[in-house]
């Protein structure tokens, strides 16, 4: 049974969508679909997730400041004139030694270096000894007469090629805070699209329902104008039978025409909702769409304790503050570790070079430390700067649960008002229907004015209008809900629930 009334409604809506639109071509759209095309082409979730991305990047490029960082370099040096060492006072001191040495000189006790004879003459007389050693001193002063004392150091022009490496061992905490920030902001960009889903669901669901909502308010003011024109017929008839006066009848022309004006009001604003539903769909605005979901009503939401816990562990916004805060203690975790100092292995080797000074080492590693004793007490101001946005971060996060409490319970009572508005209006909508129906016979029995009837059936399409009203600020009333409460994904459970009571477009 509810099958059958479900495909009647769907046919229903289609016949009346092609009236509405004439020959436009419209388009069937589930909310479900259109969340699905949401999801997938507004720009907002789009940036969302690229943020989410770059955060992703950021936190891996964190991660390689842990690792050694290897550079190639290589330099081109001038400089005002070229290095060298002169040497030639130390000549002029020796030279003079040897040769007198080697001219005048007398010395004895050489040890013998022939190994034949050394057995029987281990050391040379006095006069072979004194030859051979002047002999060796002579040589001596030839070689430092004849040698360069003016030593070149470094040419004036020079150029090398480099590897090298620096490797942080201890950076202060710099390092760990910076990945752990990376980490932290990653998890703000995730939140920050749980809250912008939430956003667009809510703008979804207005527009989207809204449509729904123009289509049943027109059909409204169709099955008014129906009325009308039948008031209208039957006063007519009546007129011309002398039944009643002339003023009835106007009233009854007046009626119809003011019908119809309402009836083009209502198809108005459908355009102008389509309008804004193919923003949020990021489609061709010129497009008609007819929407299949319906109106929908769930009388049976929980506790509001319950959502109240959930809002306050899974909202978006809260996770943010918390992000915030997180940020904060990292970053006063780094001010307080400026105190101890760097340390960081280090090493550079030459691939190639240019006139480079043959006394430069080919490569070198060492160990740097840098401790920073004192900045004129700027470190500790910052480490108390530090403490005040803690303490700010700790009363905007009181502040925010305060307020989504306050929001929730709000929200809360306003779904729980509409269900009672829903229940109410049902019983006054059959009582005016069948007040409606009962001054329309009356009319055409002479009991009744054509205001009574006028007035009878404006009630009926009031009523109607205000429960339509009612079951769309509910709906977007529980979006609103369910995005504070951190959990918009609940929406299409409670649409879809057997529970909820839905309105159909061609209800009458």
């Amino acid at each position: 049974m509810n099958t059958m009334r479900r495909w009647l409604g769907v046919l229903g809506a289609v016949l009346f969508g092609f009236l509405v639109s004439g020959q436009d071509t419209l388009q069937f759209l589930t909310f479900e679909e259109a969340l699905h095309i949401m999801t997938e082409e507004n720009p907002a979730l789009l940036q969302a997730r690229e943020n989410i991305r770059q955060r992703e990047f950021e936190r891996k490029a964190q991660y390689g400041l842990y690792a050694p960082q290897l550079s190639v370099g290589a330099k081109a040096v001038a400089i005002s004139e070229p290095l060298h060492l002169d040497l030639t006072p130390v000549r002029d001191a020796l030279l003079p030694l040897y040769e007198t040495m080697g001219t005048y000189g007398v010395f004895s006790d050489v040890p013998n270096p022939d190994p034949t004879t050394q057995p029987f003459l281990p050391v040379l007389p006095e006069n072979i000894s004194t030859q051979a050693v002047r002999n060796q001193l002579l040589e001596g002063a030839d070689h430092i007469a004849n040698a360069n004392w003016d030593i070149m150091i470094q040419e004036q022009q020079f150029a090398t090629v480099t590897a090298d490496f620096i490797w942080p061992i201890l950076a202060g905490g710099k390092i760990r805070g910076a990945n752990k920030a990376a980490e932290v902001e990653l998890a703000m960009s995730r939140e920050g699209l749980r809250n912008q889903e939430g956003v667009l669901l809510t703008e979804l669901v207005t527009r989207y329902y809204g449509l729904v909502l123009g289509y049943q308010i027109a059909d409204v003011r169709r099955q008014m104008l129906n009325e009308m024109e039948l008031h209208y017929t039957d006063a007519q008839k009546l007129y011309e039978n002398g039944m009643i006066a002339r003023v009835e009848m106007l009233h009854a022309a007046v009626s119809r025409n003011e019908a119809e004006r309402e009836l083009k009001q209502a198809e108005r604003n459908m355009t102008i909702v389509e309008a804004g539903l193919a923003a949020t769909l990021v489609l061709d605005s010129t497009e008609r769409f007819l929407p299949v979901s319906k109106l929908f009503i769930t009388e049976h939401l929980g506790e509001l304790d319950t959502w109240k816990d959930r809002a306050v562990a899974q909202n978006p916004q809260l996770k943010q503050l918390e992000g915030k805060k997180s940020l904060v203690d990292i970053q006063a975790q780094v001010t307080k570790a400026s105190f101890l100092p760097d340390i960081a292995m280090m090493g550079s080797y030459n691939l190639a070079e240019y006139q480079l000074s043959p006394y430069v080492p080919q490569w070198m590693v060492g160990v740097g430390v840098k401790w920073t004793l004192a900045q004129g007490m700027t470190r500790q101001q910052k480490v108390k700067a530090s403490a005040t946005m803690q303490q700010q971060v700790d009363y905007a996060q009181q502040k925010a649960h305060v307020d989504i409490t306050a929001l929730m319970t709000r929200l809360y009572e306003e779904l729980q008002m509409l269900i009672e508005q829903e229940q109410e209006l049902e019983s006054t909508l059959e009582l005016a229907q069948e007040y409606s129906a009962s001054t329309a016979k009356a009319f055409n029995e002479g009991f009744a004015t054509s205001t009574m009837v006028v007035e009878a059936y404006t009630r009926v399409a009031q009523v109607k209008a205000l429960r339509l009203k009612v079951f769309y600020d509910y709906d977007v009333a529980l979006s609103c809900f369910l995005q504070v409460a951190g959990k918009p994904e609940q929406f299409m459970v409670f649409s879809t629930s057997e529970l909820s009571l839905t309105e159909s477009i061609t209800k009458e």
